[in-house]
């Protein structure tokens, strides 16, 4: 009878010899038990993206379904509600673009009690883009997101190869 071994995946950021000897004894110390179990380890070497902007994008996507499911929504739906509730403020406080200027338009069309308005912000939220934020700015929405999530219940994880893209 095979044992049921529960391995927990880690992630091993090696800056030094001492760290490379961690990720030896940690592999040393489950393979045995991984093998007896028919599943053996799966080991994956890669090196640290030096393009925080893409670890920020994978960090923010896993954020999103981390959020959605405890919301019980989709990530998608989220990414709308962030970009609306954090990004939207950060973008016109920082004149990024046509923001500033669009959201001023919105918000007459709002005064005026405009039969359109909410279509048209509506509208202006999904037109809204990461892809325009630097990096500073995404790094303040990203730990926007971490400090309202936590306020709200729920802890988001960072993976140990990821921890540099909240700097």
């Amino acid at each position: 009878m095979k044992n049921t071994f529960k391995l927990e995946p880690a992630t091993f950021v090696i800056k030094s010899f001492e760290e490379v000897g961690r990720a030896i004894a940690y592999m040393h110390k489950h393979h045995a038990n991984a093998l007896s179990d028919g599943k053996p380890l799966v080991v994956r070497i890669n090196q640290k993206e030096d393009d925080r902007s893409r670890a920020q994008n994978r960090l923010y996507w896993m954020w999103m379904s981390q959020w959605s499911k405890r919301q019980g929504t989709d990530k998608e739906y989220e990414h709308l509600y962030f970009k609306k509730r954090m990004l939207a403020r950060i973008y016109a406080r920082d004149d990024v673009g046509q923001y500033r200027k669009t959201f001023a338009a919105v918000t007459v069309l709002r005064e005026q009690g405009h039969p359109q308005y909410q279509q048209v912000a509506d509208g202006l939220n999904e037109l809204i883009s990461t892809r325009d934020a630097s990096v500073d700015q995404f790094t303040e929405y990203l730990n926007g997101i971490h400090a309202f999530c936590l306020k709200h219940g729920k802890y988001l994880s960072t993976p140990d190869d990821l921890m540099f893209a909240m700097e």
